[in-house]
């Protein structure tokens, strides 16, 4: 009995992970993938947290804020040079949103704010 209701959920899982590939990229999904990062990241489980805020941003490349979150996670996990890069293309899609220019911050940008081409601070 327990086998099936563990198939059944997997079939399931699987279900919605094929209409969600079927349905990409559209503006309204990622946003379940983003907010169980957000709580992954918060228990320290940033392999996890990288790999469900990767599967935000190919549903929904438009939601630069799943990119900036990316690049907070890979901030934590030390790897700057990808953060930076990640960061860019966030204010690259939004250079006006409140939650990038806090993650820019929290990454050690004064106002929030990324030199073209640079991965140093905006003096």
């Amino acid at each position: 009995m327990a086998n099936k209701k563990k198939l059944r959920a997997l079939d399931s899982a699987e279900k919605e992970r094929r209409r969600e590939n079927a349905l990409r990229p559209n503006p309204y999904l990622g946003y379940n993938h983003n907010a169980l990062a957000l709580y992954l990241l918060e228990r320290e489980a940033y392999a996890i947290a990288e790999a469900e805020l990767r599967r935000a941003v190919w549903l929904n490349p438009h939601e630069p804020v799943f990119m900036a979150n990316l690049a907070w996670c890979l901030f934590k996990q030390g790897r700057d040079e990808e953060a930076w890069k990640c960061l860019r293309q966030a204010v690259g899609k939004n250079s006006h949103n409140p939650r990038i220019d806090q993650i820019a911050a929290w990454m050690g940008l004064s106002g929030g704010r990324i030199k073209e081409g640079s991965d140093a601070p905006q003096e």
